[in-house]
């Protein structure tokens, strides 16, 4: 059974926040793989999903460091599918990617990249915004306040990034899907 947001416990959001940060370095580790692999002559967006993917493992390691310190080991027990009302990211489907790429159209895999990966951050974004707003501790508010701040440069960016790059608004609905909910 699915529980609401407001159920869970100060270690259950801090393990979802931790998964959540596992989740989206993973996503970027693929991407800058693929990137690599399919478009070797353009280095650029590989090395940014790297260093995204390795900014987001060091997010990681700061929220289990947090956890051990507050609560010992760090157990699963809940995952971000188990909330009701959490803000799904977008499949990550390597495939529309990868044609999009080897039918000669290389931006549309990266606009789809891109679009995968502002999905990703505004969930996460969202995410620190409600545990700050409900926190009772304030060295916890403060951290989710911290990592909000953190989500919204990568948002910024990502968003920038696609319109510059890719200004027909069309293209933008999958990044947009994560952004007006609660």
């Amino acid at each position: 059974m699915k529980r609401h947001f407001s159920s869970l416990t100060g270690p259950e959001a801090l393990r979802i926040a931790i998964a959540i940060e596992d989740r989206n370095a993973e996503i970027y580790r693929q991407l800058a793989d693929l990137f690599s692999h399919f478009c070797p002559e353009s280095p650029t967006l590989a090395s940014t999903f790297s260093e995204l993917s390795s900014t987001e493992r060091q997010h990681s390691i700061v929220l289990r460091t947090r956890y051990l310190e507050r609560y010992g080991k760090v157990n699963a027990g809940i995952a971000e599918e188990d909330i009701r009302d959490f803000i799904e990211v977008p499949r990550f489907e390597v495939a529309d990617i990868v044609a999009a790429i080897e039918t000669g159209s290389p931006g549309s895999g990266r606009r789809i990249a891109l679009e995968i990966a502002a999905a990703a951050e505004r969930s996460a974004l969202h995410y620190y915004e409600r545990l700050a707003a409900v926190a009772l501790d304030p060295q916890m508010k403060s951290l989710y306040q911290e990592f909000a701040s953190f989500e919204q440069e990568h948002t910024d960016w990502l968003k920038a990034e696609l319109a510059s790059n890719y200004s027909d608004r069309a293209s933008l609905r999958v990044a947009k899907s994560t952004s007006d909910h609660e």
